[in-house]
């Protein structure tokens, strides 16, 4: 675009102008107001609140429009196509003018009052912008721009303050950018050529130069002798993007394939410098993507890019010190005050030197060798050390870049200027520090979060400390230097945040130059044979009456408990049959800890936890009541012994305390605890090794050695406990009534051996129980009263007698039977008792003692008494269970248990006209409350002749006898006979036999049937 078609825009804007003018009151600011008249008076700032700007140079506006500067209300002339411009949430912000109306104008826009409100060589004066996007500051960007000059020199600083909210929109895909978009006039022309290159201080330049013939020789260096160069400089932070191209793409609103050096498109700036000389811009953008608060800052030039010369280079010292490192400032300085105005100082590029000291001897060392001021640091520290008394003329060499004025100085104590200074013979010392030997020192002034620990010691163990000579600043006095054994190490009693007056340990030491204020101190194996929960390392210089307490405190423990009993130690090897023998849970025996040394007070804890012989490991198990297995704790210890002598122990065998955390006591070190000064890892808290490498570093406990077996303790007592009996016949049981399958009397019990508190000690189990539960007499079963005539008897049934130990308990089940005697016996109703008492004696309370109450047994048989009646009809034949009542038998009316096979009725003697399956047997052959009842078929009549006779029934109760036969229905055919119940005949005696007889009849009347 020409600027025919500029002048027209312009024109056409002017009418929209004026359509708004008085609409917003203008701010305008003005720096170094006057000046960019001519080569003496540099360059006159003129900035907008709107953050548009024209900068005067040797008479002439340098940016386009040149004779137009901001004045009159927003948008002022709209002449001035420049300005700051924010894109957020995918709007831009900004000032529009004569060429660019898309963008929105910030909610508000103000800019300070310049200060200070004159300028001279080397001052420094400044505006700031501040800018706000929308009417809610929570949620949108607001900006701050600090705009520096300092006269005389060709570029104006923006130092900008960029504050995103926590809830802005912003993200990655969502970016705000910073623009800062010139429509250049170099110095008269509009014309120019794009640059961008790396100057010798590693910024960034990007902008444009002009040129008279036409043709850009290169974007990326300058040429040679210009006068004027219009561009953006990098001072801290870097640009993320620019552009240098044709003036009007930076205003372009295309949204199809937009010029690269738009800010109206969505994506960044090209990174782009045009080659061809023609009419240009410059712009550079900086993005964020997260809330925050940042800053950078970076020059706009016009004119040189030189870095001018400062005016000289200062020294700042105290005038004297002692042989102590000692501080002095030195800094460059833009004025030739002295002592240099902060607003002076040198704050960009880069400047090199090393402090000298005249004479050269004797040494003084200095640090660091060479210093850097510039965009590091404007003032920069020193550390110089003597090495003897003496006065010095301090000076500098080697700077990159020379002074005008050359090196001044300035005593800070005298307020004068002078670069004399003096060192004392003063050693170089204010406290000590001890610490762990082989950690790194921290100097702790100030700060909260580090630590110079030591750590757990251990009685009668050789340890070494490291001990640090330090400054006033807390950092190490490397030019101390004592006298021989000049020094004092104590270690003393901890008084809560001090040193003691009580000392344990005394050492002496000497610092030489070349120990650069350390020293390490080491105690011998004897020096500390005691233990102390608490102390700390004091050291002392009385010679220089200076001395220091070690920050941390730390614990000297004792390295082992050894743990013995005088009432409760067997012979070795400990076993089974060990003595002495103690009560569980009630027994009384005595337990010593003993440390070895003399000054242990702790309390140590008692745990068991190896069990010699049984499966169950007797631990410690901290409940109240009786589940504990150990009760008794040791006391607070005496001269390094704790005895007590009434402990007990609940379990059954033998005990002993493990090797380290058997008895223990974790709290003596408390203070080392607390910090991880000592080794809580799992396995290794009483650790006595501290590791193979580096700082010992030993566990928190006190640990015991491996003790002897103690005991060996038993049970006080069994205790029964008995479940649900079962009887052969339900209610009660016959003499005699044993099989291998069932047993007239089946107990259940269990057997739990306990202690003297009646918890169940659970290691009664293997060789430690003593009362072996496989071993039927071992039981002592009677019956109360006692059975007469027979006796209570072991069953003939499989499992007869079941049980072990498990835990402590025997579930047991036996089995019973009373034979049967060859007469009638009457009745007897019984309780089952047993009397158990293991080879340590141990036994029940109650002894002995019932498992089964109440259990009849009877003498019983089985009946089928005769019975008769007529051929025509059948006959009920009784089949009845008996017992003897005392004078006789009487159905057993309780029965309701026996059974046998129909088939095992043999029926033998037929007589008279009855034949074999001429009457036929039937029925059901469960005793049904004592009695069954079983059918024989009418015979009837066979031709003309009744089959009258009789058939004996006889039920086998074993083994059939050789021939006999059975006829059971349905059918009429004649088998065998079978086998009965094995063992029946031992409860009920002999096979019972009856007699069916047809054919004789209880009246005259045979048979009778009447009609109707």
């Amino acid at each position: 675009m020409n600027r025919l078609i500029k002048c027209v825009l312009i024109n056409l804007l002017y009418v929209v102008v004026f359509a708004f003018a008085g609409s917003v009151h203008a701010t305008v600011r003005v720096l170094n107001n006057g000046g960019g008249t001519n080569s003496s008076n540099a360059l006159e700032v003129t900035i907008a609140d709107s953050t548009q700007m024209q900068i005067k140079r040797l008479g002439s506006g340098q940016l386009y429009q040149p004779g137009t500067y901001p004045s009159g209300s927003y948008p002022y002339n709209s002449l001035l196509d420049n300005g700051v411009y924010i894109r957020y949430n995918n709007r831009i912000y900004g000032a529009n003018h004569f060429s660019y109306s898309a963008a929105t104008i910030y909610n508000s826009f103000s800019i300070s009052s310049v200060q200070p409100g004159s300028t001279s060589q080397g001052v420094t004066q400044s505006t700031t912008s501040s800018l706000s996007l929308t009417s809610s500051i929570l949620s949108s960007p607001t900006v701050s721009i600090a705009w520096k000059y300092t006269y005389p020199l060709d570029y104006i600083t923006a130092e900008v303050t960029l504050t995103i909210p926590a809830t802005a929109t912003v993200s990655t895909n969502n970016p705000i950018r910073y623009y800062h978009a010139v429509d250049t006039y170099l110095g008269g022309n509009d014309n120019g050529c794009g640059v961008r290159y790396t100057d010798a201080n590693g910024k960034l330049v990007v902008g444009t130069y002009p040129l008279t013939n036409g043709t850009c020789p290169s974007s990326s260096s300058l040429p040679p002798n210009l006068d004027v160069v219009e561009s953006f400089r990098e001072r801290s932070g870097k640009f993320d993007h620019h552009c240098v191209g044709y003036w009007s793409d930076f205003w372009s609103t295309a949204t199809s394939s937009p010029p690269a050096c738009s800010i109206s498109k969505s994506g960044s700036l090209g990174d782009s410098v045009t080659t061809t000389y023609q009419d240009t811009g410059a712009a550079i953008e900086y993005d964020f993507t997260a809330p925050g608060i940042y800053t950078f800052s970076y020059d706009f030039v016009v004119g040189s890019t030189f870095v001018p010369n400062y005016d000289h280079f200062e020294i700042r010292h105290a005038g004297t010190a002692t042989l102590c490192p000692t501080e002095v400032k030195v800094l460059a300085c833009l004025s030739s005050t002295v002592p240099c105005p902060d607003n002076q100082l040198v704050s960009s590029g880069e400047l090199k030197g090393s402090l000298t000291v005249s004479p050269t001897t004797p040494t003084v060392t200095d640090t660091p060798d060479p210093f850097t001021l510039g965009s590091s640091q404007s003032i920069g520290t020193v550390t110089m050390q003597g090495s003897a008394a003496a006065t010095y003329t301090l000076g500098v060499s080697g700077l990159t870049k020379t002074p005008l004025s050359g090196v001044k100085c300035w005593n800070t104590a005298t307020s004068s200027q002078s670069c004399s200074f003096t060192f004392t013979n003063t050693p170089c010392l204010n406290s000590f520090e001890c610490i762990e030997s082989g950690l790194t020192y921290n100097n702790l002034s100030g700060v909260t979060n580090k630590r110079n620990p030591i750590y757990t010691k251990l009685a009668g163990r050789a340890f070494d400390l490291d001990v640090y000579a330090l400054l006033t600043s807390g950092i190490q006095a490397a030019g101390y230097v004592s006298a021989a054994n000049g020094v004092t190490v104590e270690l003393v009693n901890d008084t809560g945040n001090a040193c003691g007056a009580t000392v344990v340990a005394s050492k002496k030491i000497s610092f030489a130059s070349t120990n650069a204020g350390k020293q390490t101190v080491s105690f011998s194996n004897t020096d500390v044979p005691n233990s102390y929960p608490s102390l700390r390392c004091r050291v002392t210089d009385t010679s220089l009456s200076k001395s220091g307490c070690s920050t941390d405190n730390f614990s000297v423990r004792p390295q082992v408990f050894t743990v013995t009993s005088s009432n409760a130690t067997p012979p070795s090897p400990a076993g089974p049959t060990s003595t002495p023998v103690l009560v569980a849970g009630t027994g009384l025996f005595n337990l010593k800890a003993v440390t070895g040394e003399s000054n242990y007070s702790g309390t140590p804890q008692a745990i068991p936890v190896a069990h010699s012989g049984a499966t169950v490991a007797g631990v410690l198990s901290y409940v109240d009541g009786n589940n504990k297995t150990i009760t008794g704790s040791l006391p607070a210890a005496i001269g390094g012994t704790s005895t007590l002598d009434s402990f007990r122990y609940s379990e059954v065998g033998l005990f002993q305390f493990a090797a380290a955390n058997g008895v223990y006591d974790d709290t003596f070190t408390a203070v080392d605890k607390l910090n991880g000064d000592c080794n809580m890892t799992a396995g290794l808290e009483a650790d006595n090794l501290g590791g193979s490498t580096g700082p010992k570093f030993y566990g928190c406990r006190i640990g015991n050695a491996v003790s002897s077996y103690f005991g060996r303790f038993i049970p006080q007592r069994f205790e029964i406990t008995t479940g649900t009996v079962t009887k052969a016949c339900g209610a009660f049981a016959y003499y005699g009534q044993d099989t291998t399958i069932k047993a007239a009397l089946e107990v259940p019990f269990t057997i739990t051996a306990t202690n003297g508190l009646g918890a169940t000690t659970q290691n009664y189990v293997g060789s430690y129980a003593k009362f072996d539960p496989a071993v039927w007499p071992n039981f002592n079963f009677t019956t109360n009263p006692p059975l007469t005539t027979v006796a209570l008897t072991r069953s003939t049934a499989t499992n007869s007698l079941i049980g072990s130990w498990a835990a402590g308990a025997a579930a047991m089940n036996a089995k019973f039977y009373v034979p049967r005697s060859n007469i009638p016996i009457n009745e007897q109703i019984v309780t089952v008792r047993t009397q158990i008492q293991d080879t340590d004696g141990v036994t029940t309370t109650t002894s002995p003692f019932a498992i089964a109450d109440t259990v009849p047994f009877r003498y019983g048989r089985l009946a089928i008494p005769p019975v008769h009646g007529s051929e025509l009809l059948p006959l009920t034949v009784l089949l009845e269970a008996q017992f003897w009542g005392g004078t006789g038998y009487r159905r057993s009316t309780d029965d309701s248990c026996t059974t046998f096979d129909i088939k095992t009725i043999a029926m033998r003697n037929y007589r008279g006209n009855l034949n074999a399956c001429e009457t036929v047997l039937s029925g059901s052959t469960p005793i049904i409350q004592g009695k069954a009842s079983l059918r024989l078929s009418a015979p009837g009549v066979s031709g003309n002749t009744p089959n009258t006779g009789s058939v004996d029934l006889g039920i086998n109760f074993g083994s059939i006898t050789a021939g006999d036969q059975t006829c059971v229905g349905p059918g009429t055919v004649q088998s065998n006979a079978i086998d009965g119940t094995a063992g029946m005949a031992g409860w009920f005696g002999a096979n019972p036999v009856g007699r069916a007889t047809f054919g004789v009849y209880k009246a005259p009347i045979i048979y009778m049937r009447e009609n109707f």
